[in-house]
This record gives C-alpha cells, sequence and structure tokens, in this order.
C-alpha cells in the first residue's frame, strides 16, 4: 500500500534531530484521524496568507488570531506569535506577493510514497521569485528548521515543482522564527542523493512499525 503524506510531514520528519524523534513523528502519522478542517490547527492563518497576493493588507492577519473565541486561547496566542513574526519578516525583507494557487504536483518513490507538494505563496525578494513553503508548527527541542536540517524537502520541492514546468527557485519560511530557508543550486545532486535516503528511511520505518487499525 502507498503511503500519502503532506509535505509538512515530511518536513517535520526531515528536521527531526534524532532517529527516536523521527521515529516518534511516524506514529504520530500513523496514529491520528483522516484530514478534518475542523481540526487543522493552522488552517485560519495559512489560508490569510494565500490570500495576501489579493490583498496584501497585513491587519487581515492580525483580524484572523483575534477573532479565534475565548475557548481557544491558546490557538490565539500561538496565531498572535506568528502573526507577529511574519509581519517581522515582512518588514525587513519586503516581499512582493503573487499566488500559487495552481503549482502543485506529487512527489513519489517506487509507488511506495506520495508527498503531495505545493508551496503556499510566491514572495518576490530583492528580484527573485521564490516558490514558498511556510512551515507553521511550534518550536520544539526535537526539531530544528535549519539549511541543513531542510535540505532534502527543498530537493522534494524543486524536483517535483521542476517535474510541473516550474523553473522558479523554491524556499522554506519557518513562521516561527521568520527565517527564509532558499534552495542551494550549487549542492543539487547532493541533496537529491539526501532526499531519496530520507524518503526511504521514512518508508522503512513506516514498515516497521504496526500502523493502528482505523476501520
Amino acid at each position: 500500500m502507498t503511503i500519502r503524506i503532506s509535505l509538512t510531514d515530511f518536513l517535520t520528519f526531515n528536521a527531526s534531530k534524532s532517529q527516536r524523534s523521527k521515529r516518534n513523528v511516524v506514529k504520530r502519522i500513523q496514529n491520528r484521524n483522516d484530514y478534518n478542517p475542523a481540526f487543522d490547527f493552522w488552517k485560519d492563518l495559512r489560508e490569510a496568507i494565500k490570500k495576501l497576493p489579493d490583498n496584501p493588507n497585513l491587519s487581515a492577519l492580525d483580524s484572523i488570531a483575534a477573532s479565534e473565541p475565548d475557548n481557544k486561547q491558546h490557538k490565539r496566542e500561538n496565531y498572535t506569535r506568528a502573526v507577529a513574526r511574519f509581519k517581522s519578516f515582512v518588514k525587513h525583507e519586503s516581499p512582493e506577493f503573487f499566488s500559487v494557487q495552481n503549482i502543485k504536483n506529487i512527489w513519489s518513490m517506487e509507488n511506495q510514497l506520495e508527498v503531495n507538494v505545493s508551496p503556499e505563496i510566491g514572495m518576490r525578494i530583492n528580484d527573485t521569485e521564490y516558490l514558498v513553503k511556510i512551515y507553521f508548527k511550534v518550536k520544539s527541542p526535537n526539531i530544528a528548521i535549519s539549511k541543513q536540517n531542510v535540505s532534502s524537502t527543498l530537493a522534494m520541492l524543486r524536483t517535483a515543482l521542476d517535474a510541473s514546468g516550474e523553473k522558479r527557485p523554491c524556499a522554506i519560511l519557518n513562521i516561527q522564527t521568520g527565517k527564509l530557508i532558499p534552495e542551494d543550486q550549487s549542492d543539487i545532486e547532493d541533496d537529491e542523493m539526501d532526499l531519496e535516503v530520507e524518503a526511504l528511511t521514512f518508508i522503512n520505518t513506516w514498515n516497521r512499525i504496526v500502523p493502528p487499525d482505523h476501520s
């Protein structure tokens, strides 16, 4: 059976610092229920950021955070922090936003793993147009979103989107730190080899763990 996951799933796995934390990521994926928008923690903010090319007024993001009900204080606090860091990034880099809603593809390996690959937003920074995947998850001591730790995910983005005819460079924005990590064109072969190894590690880890029966 083909394993189907999101790009965020693979990015979290890729950025995990140890084999044990990678294994725990796989376990969490196996144990979660089928996707339901009502339980997608970052959906409201993600969709608001996707709309910025049509309306680049960042105050809309503040409104999203403030609109969370009183019984979701934890979500409101996380949204408020994420919005503040996103706005700080925008103030520093002054990107021009463009839509990427039709840019997507499936990255696959040997009919064993399929990953939905799609950036959230396009950003033109210093005359370069980046296709940006945003990582929303809160900081964890077991995960490091650094250039070294996410090179395989950037290679996945580049490979999948290149296959769909898209040639613009990719980048990952860690919204919790406001840091943009662009792909490195000088290490393409090494990054693609690392991607293959990382994907095989995910598959092997998945197959070693007995997934729960959700039937």
